[in-house]
């Protein structure tokens, strides 16, 4: 299923799968709202080109629970563009990014564009059930799984072990994918194939440092095997890089639509175009997405930096390209953030992040210390992060008690980011 005809097939379904916009993250200090509006429109026009049926976001569509309101404006855009020029249906399910208040309070109104959102975890997951065109004449049912947090998954015991924590949250993710299939069964029944959406962590996938960990010190990490074999495609949000999991090319993540950190700069961004017909999955294909912005990471020896940076051709993009300059085996006299500005100043492209590694070690540069911007950013954005960092400079506390409180901690932000 390599090749994908473009032009779409008489009696077939297709649909695009996508995930991980994070619209409103910036990289340091830098806006890049222009980047994320360039992604939309080709996102948009390939809706159109390919006569797209069904588009399904596997989640983080925002990069924080209180988005900008230029990032809020982007969605609420597209998915009016998407209503006004074509017959797309949007799936929307909330990841662990997204406050899922905050993605379900336009749910009615969505509605009426046809965009389904599901933000939650539903007691009635035939609830969570999509069928789509029409529950009259469905040629695809979406599994509308959004990211499943502790409490979906198992309830929490003191003094359990990392061992046992790590075995209720798989545990829980294998039991809600069983019943969603369990509930999609009378679809299938009827020769329908089902499409499951979810975000989350799978083992042996390949990782950037631009994602935060999902679960408590990283645990509830699940292999394909945890899908049940009655999905036809299981299209998947959280991980930044394009990439079929344990070599079931059904089971998939889309990726992120642009390179969210450096660690990102050499990956291939792709949309998952996907054709369903007589009651299966026959044509599962990617189509590259065009990078407005280069981010291009350049590591220069200390001996002759100056010349190769000077000769230094960033690769062609339509805004000006962004670059981490390494220096390795760095000297620690002078200013080397300064120095290097300067041999940049005039060139076609911006260095906005300088690292320099002193014999094994690395420390960031210039930016106001860009790349401890950067990771503080990060943390920032992630209230549990901060919590696991103040718990950890508590000497008197034991393993199980740390993990105890970093529950307790996720549990009660939960709630609140839902309004409870």
């Amino acid at each position: 299923m390599a090749t994908f005809p473009l032009l779409k097939p008489k009696g077939v379904f297709r649909v695009i799968h996508t995930a991980d916009w994070h619209l409103g993250k910036p990289l340091a200090d830098l806006d890049r709202t222009e980047e994320f509006r360039r992604f939309l429109a080709f996102l948009l026009e390939t809706v159109l080109a390919t006569e797209t049926d069904a588009l399904v976001v596997a989640g983080d569509v925002f990069d924080c629970a209180t988005p900008p309101q230029s990032a809020v404006r982007l969605y609420f855009d597209f998915l009016a563009a998407l209503y006004h020029r074509t017959r797309c249906v949007a799936v929307v399910t909330a990841g662990n990014h997204d406050s899922p208040s905050h993605l379900d309070a336009p749910r009615d109104l969505l509605n009426a564009l046809r965009v389904r959102v599901v933000a939650a975890l539903e007691p009635d997951r035939s609830g969570m059930l999509i069928p789509l065109p029409s529950p009259e004449n469905p040629a695809l049912v979406v599994a509308a799984v959004p990211f499943l947090r502790e409490r979906d998954l198992r309830t929490g015991r003191m003094g359990q072990s990392a061992e046992e924590i790590e075995r209720d949250l798989r545990e829980g993710l294998r039991c809600r994918y069983e019943e969603m299939a369990e509930a999609a069964r009378p679809w299938r029944e009827r020769g329908v194939p089902i499409l499951a959406t979810g975000h989350l962590t799978a083992l042996g996938a390949s990782t950037s440092e631009s994602e935060r960990e999902i679960h408590v010190g990283g645990l509830g990490k699940i292999g394909a095997d945890a899908f049940s074999g009655a999905f036809a495609y299981v299209a998947l949000g959280h991980l930044h890089r394009p990439q079929a999991v344990g070599g079931m090319a059904h089971i998939r993540y889309s990726g992120s639509p642009i390179a969210l950190s450096f660690s990102e700069a050499a990956d291939t961004k792709e949309l998952r175009i996907l054709d369903f017909a007589a009651g299966g999955l026959v044509a599962n294909g990617a189509i590259p997405i065009p990078q407005s912005r280069c981010l291009v990471a350049l590591r220069l020896p200390q001996a002759d930096w100056e010349k190769q940076l000077r000769d230094f051709v960033p690769p062609p993009s339509a805004l000006p390209p962004w670059v981490e300059v390494v220096i390795e085996g760095a000297s620690r006299t002078g200013d080397l953030y300064k120095e290097i500005q300067g041999a940049a100043e005039g060139r076609p492209f911006q260095v906005i992040k300088v690292t320099a590694e002193y014999a094994g070690a690395a420390a960031a540069l210039g930016l106001g210390d860009a790349a401890a911007q950067e990771e503080a950013e990060n943390l920032l954005s992630d209230p549990k992060a901060v919590f696991r960092r103040r718990v950890e400079q508590e000497a008197g506390l034991d393993a199980a008690s740390r993990a105890a409180l970093e529950i307790a901690f996720a549990e009660l932000y939960e709630r609140h980011l839902e309004g409870g």
